[in-house]
């Protein structure tokens, strides 16, 4: 007969087995919330970050929107909340089938191509489709957008409308500006090329801001329609990333580091910063941006984003002529679909005339410029009108870098009264020393004579603009490092006129460098312009090594080949 403790203990067991079996078969929270998951898509895009597919939408596996679905399917199903491990456990799993199992999908921001045709997204589940022969509002389409927060649904464009009407909001009276205007919104709608930053500037009340929030409403709607000065570099990526347009309202300063991300992000560039919570793993960017700065005075000095610029200098609105802000957006809203209507017309047309346009010897923008002349002969106006337009802006450019680079000053100064001139680094440094007084604040002209090389470089196409060229070699003679500065013919940026064979002569930014027949060079194929690493020291051009002279019998020419001392030819050809 059993004790009754015995009798105790084995109930004890018998509830624990059967305590282990209802767990056994008690399937978790985060099981549940998989199986919820397993109702969307799941997928992942060419930076192998996970994504699901909801509601015509591609939503972060990671993001607080698709978490907080996960915890209303399971509210909806047990009225209970899921706690945090089983969030966590669920989304570990969930992200894992989207990278290995689920299919690799590009995505993209507002504006995209496929297939000879260009998706306008709309943020409401429907895209606009473009094509030559018009345009359309589609419910399914091929391709996936990804959409963040702060974007608001876009207006339902509509037939009909005027598009000069887009002038009753935007300050621009002179014709050659309106078309850029025009042409530069328009542009925006194409992908996937280039598009140059659209930089206005002007007095107090001149409709810098209310232009920027028209282009912003018009192209990519957002709760914010104009954006602060970024901080910081990663601050700054991250806006790129979640904006289509991103216009930066009332700048005061324009530090190096944010002229050189802008000239990367309008060109297309690749960024990464580190994930939350890991010490080595990437969070990849992969940007090209469209992109517009405004302020009261001009923000950009550096050549290389000036290359990459719209300049657009904007008049004080008279009195008379202002209007309430209340008043003024009531009636842009009113206007707002027609006006979009008009650039999906414009677009369409735009299409069947781009494959006809032949430009040779392109400017910098070479696409845009493209672009420009179909999306111009689109609107009603003459391809000239915007190439004359175009070209009008590459030359106040210049003159803007040129007028605010105490080395481009300098030079100009130098071959006033010459033809041509030769001597050393050294001496080039000197002469260009005595004829500017530079502060310390001024970062245009270099503090040492090795590093002119490279201050050169980046006027390169500005001064042969001015018809002035120059010559570095990449060598020391002993004397020091030769340079030389001629005169010639000034380069055009580009030409006035487009002819009936659809090619534009005279369409170049820079000069191609060829070697004077009396030229000694190094054999080994070095561009005497080329910055090298010497530049990159505190030594001066000097005491780059010295070369000497030796005939060669392989060198094309019969030129002399430079040698270090005791070396035999650098191009390996006997004597």
């Amino acid at each position: 007969m059993e004790t009754k403790k015995a009798f105790d203990l084995k109930e004890e067991l018998y509830g624990l087995d059967q305590e282990k079996e209802v767990k056994k078969n008690t399937v978790s929270q985060a099981d549940k919330l998989i199986k919820i998951a397993s109702n969307f898509k799941l997928f992942h895009d060419d930076t192998k970050e996970a994504y699901a597919f909801v509601n015509n939408e591609a939503i972060k596996a990671r993001g607080s929107q698709f978490k907080q679905l996960l915890a209303k399917g399971l509210w909806q199903a047990e009225n209970k909340a899921p706690n945090t491990d089983a969030i966590y456990q669920a989304l570990n799993v969930i992200e894992a089938k989207a990278i290995f199992d689920g299919e690799c999908i590009k995505l993209h921001n507002r504006v995209a191509e496929y297939e000879s045709k260009f998706f306008y997204d709309l943020c409401n589940g429907r895209t606009v489709e473009i094509t030559k022969l018009g345009w359309s509002i589609v419910d399914t389409y091929p391709i996936l957008f990804k959409r963040y927060p702060h974007q608001q649904k876009q207006v339902e464009p509509q037939k009909g409308g005027d598009i000069q009407r887009l002038f009753n909001f935007l300050n621009v009276k002179e014709k050659k500006h309106r078309i850029l205007s025009l042409v530069y919104p328009i542009s925006c709608l194409v992908s996937d090329i280039p598009h140059p930053i659209f930089h206005s500037w002007g007095d107090r009340g001149s409709g810098k801001t209310t232009q920027s929030v028209v282009y912003k409403r018009l192209l990519d709607p957002s709760k914010l329609d104009v954006l602060i000065t970024p901080r910081d570099h990663g601050e700054l990526v991250q806006i790129l990333e979640h904006h289509y347009l991103c216009l930066f309202d009332n700048l005061s300063s324009f530090p190096n580091w944010l002229s050189d991300l802008l000239s990367q992000a309008c060109t297309g560039g690749g960024f990464s910063k580190r994930r939350l919570y890991t010490d080595d793993e990437d969070v990849i960017y992969q940007i090209m941006r469209c992109i517009g700065l405004n302020g009261i005075n001009l923000l950009i000095s550096r050549p290389d984003l000036m290359d990459r610029t719209i300049l657009l200098h904007l008049e004080r609105i008279e009195p008379d002529k202002r209007k309430e802000w209340k008043i003024l957006l009531q009636e842009f809203e009113a206007e707002r679909p027609y006006l979009l209507g008009c650039f999906f017309d414009v677009l369409s047309k735009a299409m069947t005339i781009y494959p006809s346009v032949r430009l040779s010897n392109l400017p910098r923008m070479a696409d845009f410029m493209t672009w420009g002349v179909a999306i111009t002969e689109a609107l009603g106006y003459k391809a000239e009108d915007f190439i004359e337009a175009y070209q009008a802006n590459i030359q106040s450019q210049n003159a803007e870098i040129v007028n605010s680079n105490t080395l481009a000053q300098a030079v100009l100064n130098f071959m006033a009264n010459k033809d041509k001139w030769e001597g050393t680094v050294s001496e080039a440094y000197k002469e260009l020393s005595d004829l500017v007084t530079v502060t310390r604040e001024d970062s245009t002209f270099p503090k040492h004579s090795n590093k002119l090389r490279k201050q050169l470089e980046r006027i390169k196409s500005n001064l042969l603009d001015y018809g002035i060229k120059f010559t570095i070699a990449d060598f020391n003679t002993g004397k020091g490092v030769p340079i030389s500065f001629q005169k010639i013919e000034k380069v055009s940026s580009v030409s006035s006129k487009r002819t009936e064979t659809n090619h534009i002569n005279d369409l170049q930014a820079e000069d191609t460098f060829k070697i004077p027949e009396d030229t000694h060079y190094v054999c080994s194929g070095h561009n005497p312009l080329k910055n090298n690493d010497f530049e990159d020291t505190e030594d001066t051009e000097d005491k780059i090594p010295i070369l000497l002279e030796a005939k060669c019998n392989q060198c094309i020419r019969e030129q002399t080949c430079m040698l270090l001392p005791g070396q035999s030819a650098l191009c390996g050809g006997p004597f």
